[in-house]
């Protein structure tokens, strides 16, 4: 994988910062381009077509070239929970307030673009369509192409679910490194086992079909789509307030991440790919009869996209890091590779499977779909961050905190206790450090009929296989049982079960079981570090929380 310091797209001058996206348009023969509207201080506003296969790096507000992979910006950011989907208007930007517009000289090209006004509290925020989209769905080049040409998630693979758990083979068009980014893994796993996701991604593909004009032997096409229901998820943005009377308007140029989004009613799902082959280490150096394994040569260092010109038709594609999103899911995917064809890999032994890189480097690509007469690398962009959660150590105090907030908000009566998890087929999970893990164990009386359980276990840090600390992530399970004193610990053993048979490690909830043995049962994900403070952080918590508590 390559990881550049600076990045920039051929034709876009230094130091340009892009302002808007507008129209589309495709002449005969061609392929779809967006409209850029960028600024540079020297040459003052100017537009510039690219093929949309660029529109995973198209964030307004970015400087080109991009210097950092780091998800940083200036300007005003915030954390706003998102009212009810049917509350949201959707506009044009010419009824953007007079302060938040931006290239007046050219808004006339733009001003049909649709928008989103959210009322939320005392504020107003304006979402461009286009960029609720991005972070929704544009997260690869391929993905991109797959939502705006097929309309479908046919191209992208095929997806299967039995008894709580799902497989999904990815197509050959995808490179197999998707399949070893986490992040990218639980992408999937939302877009093909959770039904709405599915309809709104294929909504861009309908849209276009359905409202793409005739210009001049030209089509033309202003973006739309139906989103999902993103009722009380919450984003964390980029942007800049009004003037004067109009500062409590916010204008959104980015979409820094979003929670909440809810994740697929699955145990677990395993990923493949037709082109998984993995030997052993061992049987590979045989191969090579006596003679040490051949050296990867260094990767390709990507420093420009070019917009113009098609890639070669290979296989083999460089991912160019960009880190500038996240999807952080209300319960968070287990989600794992399960690799064909593998011949007996030793106990303990990950299979690596990345791509061999054996193409010189190079300081071009370009991230349009290959064809046999293109030129150059192919190249797509890794853009989702994982989840930056808060320190997995303090969650337990700090879910002992947003239960007495809990009780003074709303005047619930509420009984907790912590405990150790029981020691079941779990190896060590059972322990942190060299004491028993904790759980607490919380009951909410909301009315006289209603009593709703809670559990929170006590997380930690571990090193992964690359020597890196992660904390560990394990949704809040709010349920409702006939008893208070039984199911709960039932729930505790499933929990720390392991079923090798079955895929299910221990530290993760047993969604079947969960649902059997309860009337009710949902997960809450815990809060993140985008939200900037821990008052933010615990009144997110106890926000969400209520949501969960009122709806049961």
């Amino acid at each position: 994988m390559s990881e550049v310091d600076e990045i920039g797209i051929r034709g876009i001058p230094k130091e340009s910062k892009l302002l808007h996206l507008g129209d589309w348009y495709r002449r005969p023969g061609q392929d779809w381009r967006v409209v850029c509207y960028f600024h540079k201080q020297e040459k003052g506003n100017f537009r510039k077509a690219l093929p949309i296969d660029l529109l995973p790096t198209l964030v307004a507000g970015t400087h080109f070239p991009r210097s950092s992979t780091e998800n940083k910006v200036q300007g005003w950011t915030e954390t706003i929970r998102l009212p009810e989907r049917l509350e949201w208007q959707k506009l044009h930007f010419r009824d953007l307030p007079e302060s938040l517009k931006r290239s007046q000289e050219l808004s006339e090209q733009f001003e049909n673009c649709f928008i989103y006004r959210i009322c939320s509290g005392e504020k107003t925020y304006w979402l461009p369509v286009s960029e609720l989209a991005r972070i929704l769905f544009f997260h690869s080049s391929e993905v991109t192409r797959a939502a705006i040409y097929q309309g479908n998630i046919w191209q992208l693979g095929k997806a299967q679910e039995e008894d709580w758990v799902g497989e999904i083979e990815l197509s050959s068009n995808i490179p197999v490194r998707y399949m070893n980014s986490l992040q990218y893994r639980k992408f999937f796993a939302w877009l093909f086992f959770v039904s709405e996701v599915e309809g709104s991604f294929c909504s861009i593909f309908q849209t276009i079909n359905r409202n793409a004009i005739d210009i001049e032997g030209a089509e033309r096409w202003t973006f739309d789509f139906i989103p999902p229901d993103l009722s009380n998820c919450e984003i964390s943005i980029a942007g800049f307030t009004g003037s004067e009377h109009e500062w409590n308007h916010v204008y959104i140029r980015e979409i820094r991440s979003i929670s909440g989004l809810r994740s697929p009613d699955l145990d677990i799902v395993y990923f493949s790919h037709p082109d998984d082959d993995i030997l052993l280490e061992k049987e590979s150096e045989e191969k090579q009869d006596g003679k040490p394994p051949k050296k990867n040569l260094p990767p390709v260092n990507i420093k420009e996209l070019d917009p113009e010109n098609k890639p070669k038709a290979s296989k083999r594609r460089y991912q160019v890091k960009l880190g500038r999103s996240g999807l952080n899911f209300d319960v968070e995917p287990d989600t794992r590779r399960n690799p064909r064809h593998v011949k007996a890999l030793p106990p303990g032994v990950e299979p690596e499977l990345d791509e061999l890189e054996e193409q010189p480097p190079e300081e071009l690509a370009s991230m349009q779909e290959g064809n046999d007469h293109g030129k150059g690398p192919r190249a797509d962009v890794d853009n989702l961050d994982p989840p930056d959660l808060i320190d997995a150590p303090e969650k337990l105090v700090f879910f002992q905190a947003m239960l007495q907030k809990l009780e003074d908000t709303y005047n619930w009566k509420i009984e907790s206790q912590l405990g150790d998890v029981p020691k079941k087929r779990c190896r060590s999970l059972h322990l942190v450090g060299d004491r028993f893990r904790r759980y607490c164990h919380a009951q909410i009386t909301r009315d006289k009929s209603t009593t709703i359980q809670i559990l929170e276990i006590e997380l930690t840090s571990k090193t992964n296989k690359n020597g890196d600390v992660e904390p560990e992530s394990l949704s809040t399970l709010f349920f409702r049982a006939s008893d208070t004193t039984t199911t709960y610990l039932r729930i505790l053993d499933e929990l720390m079960t392991s079923y090798k048979d079955e895929g299910l490690k221990a530290m993760s909830w047993k969604r079947k079981f969960n649902s059997q043995k309860t009337a009710v049962c949902e997960y809450l994900g815990h809060p993140d570090n985008k939200i900037k403070s821990e008052q933010d952080a615990l009144e997110s918590w106890v926000a969400r929380a209520a949501e969960k508590v009122l709806g049961m």
